[in-house]
């Protein structure tokens, strides 16, 4: 693979992909490259920018200190490997394990389940790649909860399955996001996006 060029992904040109067996992603080399494995297609996107990092820090900060107060499991960001039961794997900018599947997943060094929640946080060339293909594969995996923010319109899409389907709530900078999967949790948008 580290020879061959990969393919640009026409309706998002920062992506590169190309067919390979999931042996092949497993044997890359460790790495802080964005790198996924989905519908038998290694994917790969450039880093992400400022604007991005910035976001994912400050909704990690708000979530991870709710979660060391009220939650039993534990809060994740990338780059970590998810590997979904429907053998893609992803890597969520932030992720929440229940405790059993954050203490299986130290102990394999690996996570082998759907988090119960996941956030991914859009750049430029990952907007089709997050809400429709991620949108629709944490959703036949089962998360619970899944949210899609948006750097440049600060706005946050929160999905929340129902029965086997998403229900989504648009929620804008004046408007408060509630967690479903981290119950208790209550933030004005604005707040949790930071300045």
């Amino acid at each position: 693979m580290a020879t061959e060029v990969l393919e640009q992904i026409a309706d998002e040109p920062h992506l590169t992909r190309r067919r390979a067996p999931i042996e092949e992603f497993w044997a890359l080399p460790e790495s802080p490259l964005h790198i996924e494995y989905i519908n038998g297609e290694i994917i790969m996107a450039p880093s992400p920018t400022v604007a991005h990092q910035s976001l994912a820090r400050n909704i990690f900060r708000a979530l991870d200190k709710f979660v060391g107060r009220e939650m039993r499991g534990a809060l994740f960001f990338s780059p970590l490997d998810v590997a979904l039961p429907s053998g893609d794997v992803v890597q969520p900018d932030i992720f929440f394990l229940a405790e059993a599947d954050a203490k299986q997943a130290t102990k394999d060094d690996r996570v082998r389940c759907a988090p119960l929640f996941a956030i991914e946080i859009l750049s430029p060339g990952s907007v089709t790649h997050d809400t429709i293909t991620k949108r629709e594969l944490y959703e036949k995996n089962g998360v619970r909860e899944y949210w899609v923010v948006d750097v440049e319109k600060r706005c946050i899409a929160q999905f929340v399955l129902r029965k086997k389907h998403y229900a989504l709530a648009e929620l804008g900078e004046g408007d408060e996001i509630k967690g479903a999967v981290l119950a208790g949790f209550e933030m004005n948008v604005g707040e949790l996006l930071g300045s």
